[in-house]
C-alpha cells in the first residue's frame, strides 16, 4: 500500500472520528457508519470534509453505497486514481 493511500485511510478515520465524536483508534475497518450514528446530514458533512481534505470529489452515487470505514477507504483509493 502506498504512503498516499495510507494517508487517505487516516483522513477517512479522522473525519469519521470528528463527526461521530469517537476516538479515531476505536474506529476499525469493519465499523459501520450507522453504528457511528451517521445520518443523511452527517454523511453529507463527511463527503464535504473528505473532498476538502483530499482535494478529490467523491461521486454521490458511490458514496451512498458506503457502509463501513473499509468501504470508505476503498472509495478514496479509487478517487485518487487518474481518470
Amino acid at each position: 500500500m502506498s504512503t498516499h493511500a495510507l494517508g487517505q485511510q487516516t483522513v477517512a478515520r479522522q473525519v469519521l472520528a470528528e463527526i461521530s465524536g469517537r476516538a479515531a483508534d476505536s474506529i476499525i475497518a469493519s465499523t459501520r457508519l450507522s453504528d457511528l450514528g451517521l445520518d443523511s446530514l452527517s454523511r453529507l458533512t463527511l463527503a464535504v470534509l473528505l473532498e476538502e481534505r483530499t482535494g478529490r470529489p467523491l461521486p454521490d452515487e458511490e458514496l451512498i453505497s458506503v457502509r463501513t470505514l473499509d468501504d470508505l477507504e476503498r472509495l478514496l483509493r479509487l478517487a485518487e486514481r487518474p481518470a
